[in-house]
């Protein structure tokens, strides 16, 4: 889930982790475990009871969760130096690579060859390289948020839009967007979010069929025709009206009724069904691609082992491939608005694609699985200050306080001094 990422969080350390079970832990070996962000805290507590009913030989203890991904990442680089680390947490896609660099992360690769188990798992092979650095794979997916664009349909239905035949291009959604606008009453058309880790604007850019670097990392490759279209189109929104929201003022209007669109993460679905529910219909759109060869950035998180216990590790794993399997993913599934990385669980009739039947809202972004690659995370010390680099550019586009292309050459120039050389 996608939240303020400026937000200040103190480490978290055992004294403040939560233990979800029981009065006869003490005989039990305890895995301890770290995730962001405060509104998932009752996903990771049903999963790690899910687990423990599974394997009573193990008990799970939570940390106090993290403000959000960029939060968790820097909480764990500080726990690896005071030596408070957990032995397994659920990282961002996006910033596991600063603690494969550091040599923090446990390579799986061991596990994954070692145990026959996992290949009838059900996870799809592409899926675990979403975290494979150095040839290693230093993390496994655990849960998948899909770009989308949420529609409120009374509102659509109002401006005269068509429910059943909702636009598939940029133009018509932001015509559409203007009709709602154009209803007045405090009522905002089209908001597409541009500050959420840096993922939207790789999410633009490669449904214009562009990628953030070279594949051997090499160069930038974001400042090409992509980068300029994903910048022209900010721009574009802003001229014909986007509201001058930030991320959460966005989020918030659409669960009070008064924003038509909302450009975002299918894992909020869950959360914007409970505020629609007896206010407005709503229905979920899938992104514009402009491309064939568009490839989107699978945001979410992944599970990385942090402990170098052999006990713990092993343990570790087994909750790795719970969290991972039909249980597990299940438990995630209708807990939340994210895509399963089970392929096994959709196609279960009795299990998720029972689910998908009478929940048809979560399975448009299933139905991009295919075009879902890695969320990138840059090479080097700066992953986070690119990434904050990159909503500083985009903000100056969205305000019209810079030209696109003037934009994207001074963000060229930003990120490259921020790269390794």
């Amino acid at each position: 889930m996608f939240l303020s990422r400026r937000a200040f969080l103190s480490t978290a350390t055992a004294a403040a982790a939560t233990p979800i079970l029981n009065a006869r832990a003490g005989s039990r070996l305890t895995i301890r475990l770290s995730y962001a962000s405060a509104p998932a805290r009752g996903l990771y507590q049903s999963l790690a009871q899910g687990f423990m009913d599974a394997r009573p030989d193990i008990n799970v203890v939570l940390d106090s969760p993290a403000v959000d991904y960029d939060g968790l990442v820097q909480q764990t680089l500080r726990q690896n130096i005071t030596k408070q680390l957990p032995d397994i947490t659920h990282q961002g896609l996006n910033q596991i690579r600063p603690l494969a660099d550091r040599g923090i992360a446990v390579p799986l690769d061991g596990f994954i060859a070692g145990d026959p188990a996992w290949k009838t798992i059900g996870v799809p092979d592409a899926m675990t390289s979403f975290a494979r650095y150095g040839g290693k794979t230093c993390a496994l997916p655990f849960a998948i948020s899909v770009p989308v664009l949420f529609y409120n349909i009374d509102l659509v239905r109002r401006a005269g839009g068509d429910p059943d035949n909702l636009p598939q291009d940029w133009d018509g959604v932001i015509a559409l967007g203007r009709k709602i606008a154009g209803l007045g009453e405090g009522t905002s058309g089209l908001y597409v979010e541009y500050t959420n880790n840096g993922w939207s604007f790789q999410t633009l850019v490669g449904a214009f069929g562009g990628r953030m670097m070279s594949e051997d990392e090499t160069r930038i490759t974001f400042d090409g025709p992509a980068g300029l279209q994903a910048l022209q189109l900010l721009q574009r929104l802003a001229r014909e009206g986007q509201p001058a929201l930030n991320t959460e003022q966005a989020r918030q209007a659409f669960r009070a009724g008064t924003l038509g669109i909302l450009f975002t993460a299918s894992s909020l679905l869950t959360g914007f069904q409970q505020s629609a529910a007896g206010n407005f219909k709503l229905k979920v759109g899938s992104l514009p691609v402009a491309s064939q060869t568009a490839r989107l950035p699978a945001g979410g998180n992944g599970m990385a082992i942090l402990t170098d216990d052999p006990d713990k590790q092993k343990a570790c794993w087994d909750y790795i491939k719970f969290a991972a399997g039909p249980a597990g993913q299940t438990i995630m599934v209708e807990a939340t608005g994210y895509v399963p990385v089970n392929q096994a669980a959709i196609n279960d009739p009795g299990g998720l694609g029972r689910f998908f039947d009478q929940h048809p809202e979560h399975r448009i972004a299933s139905q991009r699985i295919s075009m879902m690659t890695g969320w990138f995370s840059f090479p080097g010390e700066n992953n986070s200050r690119i990434i904050k680099t990159i909503e500083d550019h985009c903000y100056l586009v969205v305000s019209q306080k810079q030209d696109p292309a003037a934009a994207l050459s001074s963000l060229r120039k930003d990120v490259d001094a921020l790269l390794p050389h």
